[in-house]
């Protein structure tokens, strides 16, 4: 999404260096930013909180189409409590035995993936097509 002096809505541009990658990669970026400007127009998102569960919510029903499979993916389901011992905790200190830490859920999918969908769930090797002829500036 372009910000700046734009003032008309959402305004989308694709960096001319991103055509000689491929077809699909363009249509990867496309997908992202027409996320992004659907989530500010129906109101879900503004540009500062467009990663968050309404996010999460639309890429469930586009993943299908856009990635070919389902993701069953929810807005911090990456990241779970735990206790740990405290190291600071001695049995005459009033430090508590144990401190709830946050650890990353590797198995699930991480909010980097999602926030930068749907290039970062491409496979290793993805064919991402013939280059587009795109002069630079």
């Amino acid at each position: 999404m372009t910000r700046g002096c734009w003032n008309a809505g959402p305004r989308i541009t694709v960096g001319s260096n991103q055509f000689a990658v491929g077809r699909r990669q363009v249509d990867d970026i496309m997908a992202h930013a027409m996320l992004h400007a659907w989530l500010i127009l129906t109101g879900a998102a503004d540009l500062n909180e467009s990663h968050g569960r309404a996010r999460y919510a639309a890429v469930r029903r586009l993943s299908p189409v856009v990635l070919g499979r389902d993701l069953d993916v929810y807005r911090g389901a990456d990241r779970r409590s735990v206790r740990a011992p405290n190291p600071a905790y001695a049995p005459d200190n009033d430090q508590p035995k144990t401190l709830v830490r946050k650890v990353r859920d590797r198995a699930a999918v991480a909010h980097d993936d999602i926030a930068r969908w749907p290039g970062s769930l491409r496979p290793v090797g993805y064919d991402f097509g013939e280059p587009i002829p795109c002069p630079t500036y």
